[in-house]
């Protein structure tokens, strides 16, 4: 099902996540002034630790994993859940987040050191999707482009509306698999809100009704929305892969997002181009922000980079670049154009971020 509204008559966020954060700030907002313990630490657990501290300042005081495959140093402040059978500080009067999928050995386990379920353990799983509906079926389609995550739904953003809207926006795509490729295009990896909010707080980005951002390889268009959903009311993105391109537009239909494919609109609709990145130039004109997430490579990322300074000086305005997995910096310091205002790391695949912003000579002068 598609939802009625479109993004224009949201206030900041989204309205398409309202409930999923509903949900999860009324479980949230009974924590106050008690201790946590995040029980399960994939995917899950860890959005879970950072929405609880980014949106309610809610930090862990004990995370426990059953999963130690991964090889994690014991340094690493990770329990087992025979914590629970420890007199360890005062965690049987903890709160239990519980991250992963409920079965009989965790109730038990939970219930026999005195947890009660919906007043001091909580089912996060269970509670956004359902009792016994967020186990999903593999997906067994042989295009991949149509597969889908398997296993159960993640509590995170974009496996939400993967769930109630059948978008399909989680699952990677490798590189060789693309049937329209172009020499230097990378693979197919999703950037949510995780990711993308702490970078545009670092920027001290807070968007106005002028103020559009750009997609260098905008992929099925999570980050796109992740965008909508930060504040943005324009918003663009062009990518080469065909069939990538109609699972996003596809996506925003689903959604009941307006979209516009014409390049010469400059209306609220998203704009999402189809094509060679490097050949996007007046649409360019209508952002002031502009992302890339190590779409390209040396060849391409220099064309867009001098596309943007060619806009620059036919609309002089002060633009923000932001370089995740800045390989090609320099390209971007010997355009003349830009300067490197901050860097850093996130919690991603790619940690290293730069902030690049217009020189003042190219700023539009306020008389």
């Amino acid at each position: 099902m598609a939802y009625s509204n479109t993004y224009t008559e949201r206030d900041n966020m989204l309205k398409i996540f309202q409930e999923f954060r509903e949900k999860l700030d009324d479980i949230m907002q009974q924590a106050f002034g008690h201790r946590i313990v995040l029980y399960g630490y994939d995917y899950t657990g860890r959005f879970l630790e950072w929405y609880a501290e980014y949106y309610h300042s809610i930090k862990m005081d004990f995370i426990i994993t059953q999963d130690w495959s991964g090889g994690v140093p014991y340094n690493f402040p990770l329990f087992r859940d025979t914590l629970f059978s420890f007199n360890y500080m005062d965690v049987k009067d903890a709160i239990v987040w519980l991250a992963i999928p409920e079965n009989e050995e965790i109730t038990k386990r939970l219930e026999e050191n005195g947890y009660i379920k919906n007043k001091t353990y909580f089912n996060f799983l269970e509670i956004i999707y359902g009792e016994g509906i967020y186990i999903r079926k593999d997906c067994e389609e042989g295009d991949v482009f149509q597969k889908r995550k398997t296993g159960w739904y993640g509590v995170q953003f974009m496996e939400y509306l993967e769930y109630l809207y059948d978008c399909n926006l989680v699952t990677a795509i490798a590189s060789t698999n693309f049937v329209d490729a172009i020499n230097g295009g990378h693979s197919y990896r999703i950037t949510t809100q995780k990711e993308i909010f702490p970078i545009l707080d670092k920027c001290h980005c807070i968007p106005q009704e002028e103020d559009g951002i750009f997609d260098f390889g905008c992929g099925k268009g999570g980050a796109m929305l992740a965008f909508l959903d930060y504040g943005f009311r324009k918003v663009g993105g062009v990518e080469y892969e065909k069939k990538i391109y109609e699972i996003m537009v596809s996506n925003f239909s689903k959604l009941g997002i307006n979209y516009t494919k014409d390049e010469k609109k400059k209306g609220k609709e998203v704009l999402c181009l189809q094509g060679n990145a490097a050949k996007v130039t007046t649409p360019l004109d209508e952002y002031n922000w502009f992302y890339y997430f190590d779409p390209f490579n040396r060849e391409i990322f220099s064309e867009t980079i001098m596309n943007i300074c060619e806009s620059l000086k036919r609309k002089p305005r002060k633009i923000h670049i932001i370089n995740i997995n800045p390989k090609y910096y320099n390209v971007i310091l010997e355009s003349g154009c830009f300067v490197l205002t901050n860097q850093f790391c996130v919690s991603m695949r790619q940690k290293v971020v730069d902030i690049f912003v217009s020189k003042k000579k190219f700023e539009k002068r306020i008389e």
